[in-house]
């Protein structure tokens, strides 16, 4: 008799999970839903980074070293097209989820009567999520496929521990942006143009393992620069790891997730 309260709430429990689960659901089908009456918009925001990487090679040959035969190979040797896609996806992973969706999310009023705006949230970082799993599987095994058989990764943990950080960082940063949107006139352009230029200063397109000591000292705050180069040792297995620091990029995620779930009640008590 005494393991019948226990019984009890593990039953309830599970249904209200499973509620929880169905709610879910519907929200993933009605962004769906919305996502196929405007499907060129998120080919377009999925198409960027690739443009991005196409751009960057271009002009590297045409206009670096375009009579040299090393124009298309990267610090590390190999193909540069795998260097910055190796860069590139994971910072726009960040960049999509703390811009692009959680945005949005925060300032759509529930659908359902029983939605919270978390729900959005959650359903808005797994959709993310999914469409850079599908983008990164195509401009890998196009690469693999055309250029080089190093896109195959040596080990997939460094990748999705990257992709968690990223995903966890972006989440932290979106809730900022969320908040300081309320009070800073154009912060939400101003963000968008702060998250692009530290793709300079995220080790995208370039080795921070090689600059100066002075340079690389302030890179080294940046937790991007460290979830790229953990993303980058799953192609790289002798990638340089002299700045990596995978205890900082660990603190950073776990802080920012902490700090978006505070802000998000915070925000929500307030009404914002």
């Amino acid at each position: 008799m005494t393991n019948l309260p226990i019984i009890h709430n593990a039953i309830s429990a599970s249904i209200n999970f499973g509620r929880y689960l169905r709610i879910l659901r519907a929200l993933m089908r009605q962004e769906e839903e919305s996502r196929r009456n405007a499907p060129m918009e998120s080919i377009l925001e999925l198409m960027e980074p690739v443009i991005l990487i196409v751009t960057l090679c271009f002009f590297r040959f045409m206009f670096e070293r375009s009579t040299s035969p090393t124009s298309l190979i990267s610090p590390l040797g190999g193909s540069i097209f795998l260097f910055y896609a190796s860069g590139l996806v994971p910072k726009y992973l960040f960049i999509y989820i703390s811009a692009k969706r959680i945005g949005p999310a925060i300032g759509t009023r529930s659908r359902f009567p029983i939605e919270r705006r978390f729900d959005s949230l959650i359903v808005h970082v797994i959709l993310r999520l999914i469409d850079f799993c599908i983008l990164g599987l195509v401009v890998f095994s196009v690469i693999y496929y055309f250029d080089t058989r190093e896109a195959a990764p040596y080990t997939f943990t460094p990748m999705l521990q990257a992709m968690a950080a990223s995903t966890s960082l972006g989440f932290g940063w979106g809730m900022i942006n969320m908040l300081l949107r309320r009070f800073v006139w154009g912060w939400h352009f101003l963000s968008m143009a702060l998250n692009r230029g530290l793709i300079i200063m995220s080790g995208c397109l370039f080795l921070p393992d090689f600059l100066s000591p002075s340079v690389r000292y302030w890179i080294s705050f940046n937790p991007e620069m460290h979830a790229i180069a953990l993303f980058r040792t799953a192609f790289y297995p002798h990638y340089p790891k002299t700045l990596l620091d995978t205890n900082y990029l660990m603190h950073c995620a776990i802080f920012a997730v902490l700090l978006g779930l505070v802000l998000e009640r915070l925000t929500r008590r307030v009404g914002t």
